[in-house]
């Protein structure tokens, strides 16, 4: 058995890959908006690997508790931490949590976790990764058939008519699925590999440019802000980057300032996580507003990934 469990990971892809385009068929899962991790149930207790490597138990006693209660040791599976919150998913309720190495543990009153199963790596100290993902399922569900929460199977359809209705419905309802995973039937655990396709969920939502990257004339990206409850603008997050006929489209209309709320450099976290240090921007008359497309990574009026410029909405500007 490996000394850490490398997850497979997936690549993303513009539209939703058909039931004929991945090995042996394809079957659909939601993507859960959490925080992925494997499960590890040793003789001595619960591993907790992050993506990369880390051991998180010491911030989720709970779910190791529940391993060692639940799984026979020489278990392992893969799957999705996460936290409901008035009626869906929040990615940033699981922040606290990760800072806890060791022997400490988080405090008392967190909201509580749930771990969404989708794959096994081993069972009964024997690796299944080389077996299809058919077979694992199968293995899966049978662990799962005795499991109670926080553990739970995450649900699979090979119907693709099935995954295009989970999807509009996941989309109606908001409740923080970002989209849908496509994995092969016939396909092996292939560890650090993008053999699994995901697709996530877009709207389009209005913003306010309040600045960009680059000069007025010639725009990069553009910095979007949203109006809180108290109506002061606030950074909303940051564009992928613009063609030329977008920046030049844009530049048309924008007008440089220095009378502005926001300051002349923002943090990365402020903006989408496209740069480890903090980034100069330009500040622009808050006063054009523009139609993005975001997916639904939405939390404290941020979103957490970057968004794409559509058009400016000169009906809704000022």
């Amino acid at each position: 058995m490996p000394t850490r469990w490398e997850p497979m990971l997936a690549k993303p892809a513009a539209t939703l890959p058909a039931g004929s385009a991945l090995p042996g068929g394809a079957v659909y899962e939601p993507k859960w908006d959490g925080y992925r991790a494997i499960l590890e149930r040793t003789s001595a207790g619960c591993r907790v690997w992050s993506r990369n490597g880390a051991d998180l138990a010491a911030g989720f006693p709970e779910i190791v508790q529940a391993v060692r209660e639940q799984l026979e040791p020489g278990t392992v599976i893969d799957g999705e931490l996460v936290v409901w919150r008035d009626g869906r998913l929040n990615f940033a309720a699981l922040a606290p949590r990760l800072a806890y190495r060791g022997r400490r543990r988080p405090p008392e009153g967190l909201p509580p976790v749930s771990f969404l199963a989708f794959d096994v790596l081993a069972a009964g100290d024997i690796d299944v990764r080389t077996k299809p993902l058919r077979n694992r399922r199968a293995v899966l569900e049978q662990l799962a058939g005795s499991w109670r929460p926080p553990l739970q199977l995450t649900p699979q359809t090979a119907d693709e008519a099935e995954a295009q209705r989970w999807l509009e419905e996941y989309a109606a309802a908001d409740v923080g699925v970002e989209g849908l995973v496509a994995k092969g039937a016939g396909q092996r655990y292939l560890p650090g590999q993008r053999g699994w396709v995901k697709f996530r969920i877009h709207n389009t939502r209005e913003a306010t440019i309040g600045a960009v990257i680059g000069p007025v004339d010639q725009p990069v990206r553009l910095i979007l802000g949203l109006v809180d409850d108290a109506g002061t603008l606030r950074v909303a997050g940051a564009t992928h980057p613009l063609n030329s006929r977008e920046s030049a489209e844009l530049a048309v209309v924008l007008v440089g300032t220095d009378d502005h709320p926001w300051p002349a450099e923002l943090s990365t976290r402020q903006l989408g996580r496209f740069s480890r240090e903090p980034v100069a921007i330009t500040r622009v008359t808050p006063s054009v507003i523009v139609e993005v497309e975001a997916d639904t990574a939405f939390e404290h009026g941020r979103w957490r990934h970057l968004t794409r410029y559509r058009r400016v909405r000169m009906d809704l500007s000022g």
